[in-house]
């Protein structure tokens, strides 16, 4: 117990080959780590089951034992699928809605459990730089991850300010021991190419040094005629373990992000509704390739470090500094009128406005622990102590203009047109800090394990108009907590009971000029895990009922304001199993079932509504399937379902978005099964959407132009080669 989760990575003590690796010479083998425990806890995993994870309680706690829910979804798993986004990588999660704003090259658009998280990711268990309403939020590339990790519920126990429906926490990739080295490149059917290098391995023979490169430059077609998705990535990594009990680990990223950028405002005729002049093709670029620009950088600098001082104690302490930029000067339909105006004959002209935004993010965090393993008669411990700090600046500049610009015709459209540029017309600077200090203990009594947490934060925001000079504060003090039980049996089934609670900071003020004080959300739980012994596997079911409040609702005296009166509740249960269950085949499979309601509020539109972007109905299966008959080959298949749900704040019932099921299928083929000169070299196609459905994920009003259309048919061939 204790064992250094960076340590970890480095101290082997044996090699496990994955079930499914044996019938191919050429798979890379994972490592086992030592220190009494069975799997990683930031991976890398063998195959698509995470056994352990320390993101749910910040130490190496196996997965069955925590009382929450929550999915883990592992390297091998985003590669199978062909995940090109960590939105992607959460296709087949329960709860997850992994396209509520449609197919974008810019952002990883998901809500969790009916909340959105743009803004409001973690990396390494810190904070990225993050605000719902910048056009700088960064979009980590998966080629960078070793996991993507969900945490369902309140979080804030040990994370602060976080959203009510749960937290995304992305794992990168860190230096192994064992050299591995891999080059690749992609197409897909739009065109393009993407080329990734990964090299790790020792940089000095008592392998107290261990490094790893991992870079990515693509240049890809997108669905969209004239749009290009074009990155450049770099992350350099460096570990040093001067000892078995001592590691440190150095790293850094930077992305770039420069789509010619086509903005995804399309309007509901002709979208989800009939347009008698014609239906908007899903490929029509309505901005103008050969205008204007979107751009965005972003780069981070921290390390990890960890000292086992005894088989007691142990600390660690995680820092980063992150940043990130962006340019935008676009034309886009426009979003609050899209038709000409009256007297206007031809219905496929849209109206456009221009919009340009500057924006910069900017965060310093740290998060320094104590971990203590002892027991007291009986009972054994597991006790955590820590502190967090962030710093962060959010800076956003927008405009937008509908005078002079314009109109497309989509049936027809003319580009290279010249358009005037918007003016700046807000100016806001947002400085935040936010000071937790938390503790917690996991007590194991014979089967019994027992969870409890509390947190105490201090949170400020500062917002300043710079246009008008006007500042505001939001100030809040929170307490937060956790207790669970669970139960382990000796065949690996895992009752459990927990009672959570969380805080997210809101800005503004009311009538009478007061602050408005956190949104505050509980969450109880009850659910049962199971990991089958002596097999791959971990299936879990849970019931969930979330409650959240100080929610803003319209003020009865003057309805320009807000006041927190209003109330959201969402009940459900949700399924996981993920099960390698032979040598040969892997599933995955998933169910959702939300009931969500607006409890209270002041606008009776919404009153006893179900909330929006959460629909009663999510499922999904996959399948991965090696035949022994064909060594190298690998087929995998998948179909996701949703029900239908609402995005109109109105909820107007023409606007209601469809229910929608789509298909999946993949394959992937060792060359090295057919000559061992080729051995390490494997080409993987993956073909989301397969029948290639035309579907709408959202619509928020029936005069502009906000909607959007999803993901179409994508054809995906990777060629890697490995040694």
């Amino acid at each position: 117990m204790g064992v250094s989760v960076g340590l970890a990575a480095l101290s082997v003590s044996s090699v496990l080959t994955p079930v499914h690796a044996q019938q191919s010479s050429t798979r890379l083998e994972r490592l086992v780590v030592e220190g009494g425990a069975d799997e990683p806890a930031k991976g890398p995993d063998a195959g698509i089951v995470a056994k352990r994870s320390a993101t749910t309680l910040k130490t190496a706690a196996p997965l069955v034992e925590t009382p929450q829910a929550v999915n883990v979804v592992t390297r091998d798993e985003m590669e199978a699928q062909g995940a090109k986004s960590v939105s992607d990588s959460l296709r087949y999660t329960p709860g997850a809605l992994y396209e509520p704003n449609g197919h974008d090259v810019r952002y990883d658009w998901l809500y969790i459990r009916g909340f959105n998280q743009l803004g409001n990711m973690w990396l390494d268990g810190l904070m990225l730089p993050g605000d719902p309403s910048s056009y700088a939020n960064p979009s980590i590339n998966p080629y960078a991850l070793e996991r993507v990790e969900v945490i369902k519920g309140p979080a804030s126990v040990l994370y602060g300010r976080a959203m009510p429906g749960g937290l995304v926490n992305m794992v990168s990739k860190r230096p192994q021991a064992e050299t591995r080295r891999e080059i690749s490149l992609q197409t897909t059917n739009f065109g393009g190419v993407q080329g990734s290098i990964d090299v790790t391995g020792k940089l000095s023979e008592d392998g107290q040094f261990v490094a790893r490169f991992v870079g990515l430059a693509k240049n890809l077609g997108t669905q969209i005629d004239n749009e290009r998705d074009r990155q450049i990535l770099l992350a350099p990594s460096i570990t040093w373990a001067p000892s078995d009990d001592t590691s440190l680990t150095v790293y850094g990223y930077y992305q770039k992000d420069d789509p010619v950028f086509s903005p995804r405002f399309y309007p509901a005729r002709g979208t989800l509704l009939p347009n008698p002049f014609g239906q908007i093709p899903r490929n029509v670029f309505l901005g103008d390739p050969s205008w204007g620009s979107f751009t965005r950088d972003f780069y981070a600098a921290g390390y990890e470090f960890e000292h086992r001082f005894d088989e007691t104690w142990t600390v660690r302490q995680n820092l980063r500094y992150a940043a990130a930029n962006q340019h935008m000067d676009l034309v886009l339909v426009n979003p609050a009128f899209a038709y000409p105006f009256p007297g206007t004959p031809n219905g496929s002209s849209l109206s456009r406005a221009t919009a340009i935004s500057d924006d910069q993010l900017g965060t310093f965090a740290v998060d320094t622990q104590v971990e203590a393993n002892f027991d007291t008669g009986g009972a054994q411990h597991t006790a955590l102590l820590g502190v967090d700090y962030n710093s962060a600046t959010s800076g956003r500049q927008f405009g937008n203009l509908a005078v002079g610009v314009a109109s497309i015709d989509y049936l027809n459209p003319v580009y290279g047109l010249a358009f005037p540029t918007s003016p700046v017309t807000t100016s806001v600077l947002q400085t935040s800090r936010q000071l937790g200090f938390y503790a917690q203990d996991q007590i194991r009594y014979g089967g019994w394990i027992g969870t409890f947490g509390l947190r105490y934060d201090i949170s400020q925001i500062d917002t300043l108009n710079r246009l008008t000079g006007a500042t505001a504060t939001t100030s809040d003090n929170a307490l937060t907590g956790r207790a669970g039980l669970s139960y382990l049996f000796d065949n690996g089934i895992a009752p459990y009971v927990s009672y959570s609670t969380s805080f997210q900071p809101t800005l503004g003020a009311d009538r009478l000029g007061q602050p408005f004080q956190a949104q505050r959300a509980r969450q109880f739980e009850a659910g049962v895990k199971y990991e089958p012994a002596g097999s791959r596997g971990l299936i879990s079911l849970s019931y969930f009922d979330l409650l959240v409040g100080n929610a803003l609702t319209p003020d009865p005296v003057n309805t320009a304001f807000s006041v927190q009166t209003g109330e959201q509740s969402v009940r459900g249960i949700e399924l996981e199993g993920k099960y390698e269950v032979t040598p040969s085949l892997d599933v995955i499979a998933s169910y959702a079932y939300s009931f969500s309601q607006v409890t209270k509020s002041n606008n009776p539109v919404e009153l006893g509504r179900e909330m929006l972007r959460l629909p009663e109905h999510q499922a999904a299966l996959w399948l991965n399937y090696r035949p022994h008959f064909v060594p190298g080959l690998s087929l995998s298949a998948g179909v996701r379902a949703t029900s239908s749900y609402q995005s109109d704040p109105t909820y107007n019932a023409l606007l209601r978005i469809p229910a929608r099921t789509l298909v999946d299928i993949g394959a992937e083929f060792d060359f090295g099964a057919l000559k061992k000169e080729l051995a390490g070299s494997t080409l993987r196609v993956n073909v989301t959407n397969l029948f290639d459905e035309v579907y709408v994920t959202h619509c928020l009003n029936l005069t502009g132009g906000s909607c959007n259309y999803g993901a179409g048919r994508t054809i995906t061939a990777n060629l890697t080669y490995r040694w």
